[in-house]
């Protein structure tokens, strides 16, 4: 998903903008972005951070919602 938007990219680029001055492309990113640091805290536990998250259902909920609302965009993309 982050290869196939250049998220990474658009992102870095995006970041430092305030919200409301972002493209739509970049919305996306920060999304995509945000969407991939909170899903990679799940299967870590790093002293300090994600040792302590706590996920319930609607939490697990939310984010298979979330990426796959994501990847199913990627079918009507260029």
């Amino acid at each position: 998903m982050r290869n196939a938007c250049n998220t990474k990219a658009v992102f870095n680029g995006a970041v430092n903008k305030k919200a409301e001055e972002r493209t739509q492309e970049e919305r996306w990113a920060v999304l995509t972005q945000s969407a991939y640091a909170l899903f990679s805290g799940a299967p870590h536990d790093d002293e300090g951070t994600s040792e302590h998250f706590a996920w319930t259902r609607a939490d697990v909920v939310a984010a298979v919602a979330t990426a796959a609302g994501l990847l199913a965009r990627l079918e009507n993309l260029p």
